[in-house]
């Protein structure tokens, strides 16, 4: 870390010609990103996120149902496993929060009418 920290300091031509590459394989890397996404929607007509939004509320559908009747939601959100609710916060089916997590609108309104 200190190399890096006197390798910025310094200017060094070597770490900027790497974080050049670095930043040439991330616009690379988005680029095929945003051509799979533009592809898989003009195949299916919605987003790979709306899908995998989709597929995460008909797995996990027993739990949100059983959150939705509760009394207290983030009771209910709070005795799932870490794992889970990291999923379902990742994919905005649960709202982040400390005390205060819920089911998302979105994901409400896809319960309801499913």
């Amino acid at each position: 870390m200190n190399d890096l920290k006197i390798m910025l300091n310094n200017g060094d031509p070597e770490l900027k010609q790497a974080q050049k590459a670095q930043e040439r394989i991330r616009a690379q890397r988005q680029a095929v990103s945003r051509e799979h996404n533009d592809r898989f929607l003009r195949m299916t007509g919605i987003t790979l996120q709306e899908k995998s939004f989709r597929n995460m509320i008909d797995f996990n559908k027993h739990v949100l149902m059983k959150i939705l009747k509760a009394e207290d939601q983030n009771a209910a959100i709070m005795e799932l496993p870490k794992s889970i609710r990291r999923i379902l916060t990742h994919n905005e089916i649960i709202t982040k929060g400390w005390h205060d997590r819920e089911i998302t609108a979105h994901a409400r309104k896809y319960l309801i009418n499913k």
